[in-house]
């Protein structure tokens, strides 16, 4: 896969554009899509699209609702047993 510099992010993008966008392929969307892990596709005219203002919030991180990152996931998890074990429970 080649990423090549776009002039403008589009408003709303398909899969392809989206990816090319992202420089990651299409299935690792689709499959972050369905972990939770990143924005959900608008039906719009009968075709999936996805809200690039949407998109750029959960890249800078406002990814309120959405299922946390694995690895964030796993740090919560992490810290909340260290904090009980420093309480001695």
């Amino acid at each position: 896969m080649t990423c090549r510099p776009l002039p403008y992010p589009p408003p709303f993008q398909d899969l392809p554009t989206l990816a090319e966008h992202l420089c990651t392929g299409e299935s690792t969307i689709e499959n972050w899509v369905r972990m939770g892990i990143f924005p959900a596709p608008r039906k719009i005219g009968g075709k999936r699209l996805w809200v690039w203002k949407e998109v750029e919030h959960h890249i800078a991180g406002d990814n309120a609702g959405m299922a946390p990152l694995p690895d964030q996931l796993a740090e919560r998890i992490r810290d909340a047993t260290r904090r009980e074990a420093a309480l001695g429970r």
